[in-house]
């Protein structure tokens, strides 16, 4: 199933568990594999929620950038393989040792490839994101940044980020329940997506689906 970005920003509701029949709002569905136990029919689940319309983002994110897999393994860049095969899209690490490999196969397929970065502590200078997006938009992939906002300059970075002009569209998400209301903001500056959740709150801050669809859809 092709993701359009052309379109204006994307939602993207993300889904913690696979045991539960909820609402999808949003127009991408993130399967959060590390928090949902990746039980051993996870990928017949994930197809069965594009058969209802709407693309699957899978995600595997590890310990290290605020998820719950443990160790960037072989048995996580196989169940990537698995998913790039059967899905829409993909989300991993930029730090991951697997990232080009993944990127690549993405590529080759013509499925989407998103190369994420996540900071929980603080925003880093704008030099140092625009070094990470570049990097992570190296194999064609779309590049995510997420950073902890702690000040109204932190914002202000993350803003910029979104002014300079790119080959391919990119994500920005700011952190910190203080600063909730960048997931709608940073869309309407030019973030490709956007998060909400829909069965439990994954990052600090973070909307539900439902809400975002409310504020950037009405």
């Amino acid at each position: 199933m092709k993701i359009n970005f052309n379109d204006g920003p994307l939602i993207a509701g993300v889904l913690s568990s696979l045991d539960k029949d909820i609402p999808l709002a949003g127009d991408i569905i993130e399967v959060r594999l590390d928090q949902a136990g990746h039980p051993p029919d996870w990928l017949e689940r994930c197809r069965a929620i594009e058969s209802r319309g709407k693309p699957v983002l899978l995600t595997i994110r590890l310990r290290q950038e605020g998820g719950e897999w443990p160790t960037d393994d072989e048995n996580r860049l196989k169940k990537y393989q698995d998913g790039l095969e059967a899905l829409s899209a993909v989300d991993i690490e930029l730090m991951s040792a697997h990232c080009a490999t993944i990127a690549k196969q993405a590529q080759t397929l013509g499925k989407v490839c998103i190369v994420s970065h996540h900071d929980f502590e603080k925003t880093p200078p704008l030099t140092e994101l625009e070094s990470i997006i570049d990097r992570a938009q190296e194999n064609g992939a779309i590049a995510k940044v997420a950073a902890m906002i702690r000040s109204e300059e932190d914002a202000d970075i993350l803003r910029q980020l979104l002014e300079r002009k790119r080959a391919r569209p990119i994500c920005v998400i700011g952190m910190g329940a203080a600063w909730k209301q960048t997931r709608a903001s940073f869309p309407k500056l030019g973030s490709c997506l956007t998060y909400g959740y829909l069965d439990k709150p994954t990052a600090p801050g973070q909307w539900s689906a439902a809400e975002l669809v409310r504020q950037l859809r009405t």
